[in-house]
């Protein structure tokens, strides 16, 4: 037991109490000039960052200007110095499946393209049961003596194949 245990236990007159400290010694007090200096310290270290964050801005802004931006002409500059006078949509007309019946409308009209293969009757036939050999869906394989299912169309010519051989075979 500690002396002031065994006297509160005796209910003895205690001697002599050790006088404890009242601040606890987490926060020091600070002179004036130690205070002035802390200030001033934080002050210039939040100058510095303020400098330093401006000039990554700069130097942001500076790169961003600097990377090279996408043309917004419409006309497209080949690699031989030349222009391209094709709009995207007219590229895009060309790559096209040629049998494709390809409707447009834009700010200037509305278009239609019907491919020569097709006639206006066949296109805007009013009966649905009436079906041409042209207009119906090729489900065989167009190499000679072949009766394969379809499962390849050769993107230049457009016939159907039904093996990869078959495809070499019709897209040449």
């Amino acid at each position: 037991m500690t002396k002031r245990q065994r006297a509160k236990h005796n209910k003895e007159e205690p001697e002599e109490y050790l006088e404890l400290p009242m601040d606890t010694g987490k926060k020091r007090h600070l002179t004036e000039e130690e205070a002035a200096l802390r200030k001033s310290e934080v002050a210039r270290r939040r100058k510095n960052q303020s400098i330093q964050r401006a000039e990554k801005d700069k130097q942001d802004t500076i790169n961003r200007l600097l990377k090279k931006q996408a043309s917004k002409s419409k006309k497209n500059i080949k690699d031989d110095g030349t222009t391209d006078d094709q709009t995207p949509a007219d590229r895009l007309q060309q790559l096209q499946d040629p049998h494709r019946i390809h409707y447009v409308q834009n700010q200037q009209g509305s278009t239609l393209n019907i491919p020569e293969k097709y006639t206006i009757d066949q296109v805007f036939a009013q009966d649905q049961n009436h079906t041409n050999k042209d207009n119906s869906r090729i489900t065989q394989c167009q190499v000679e003596g072949c009766q394969g299912a379809r499962k390849y169309v050769a993107k230049n010519t457009g016939k159907v194949a039904c093996s990869y051989d078959h495809y070499k075979l019709v897209a040449a």
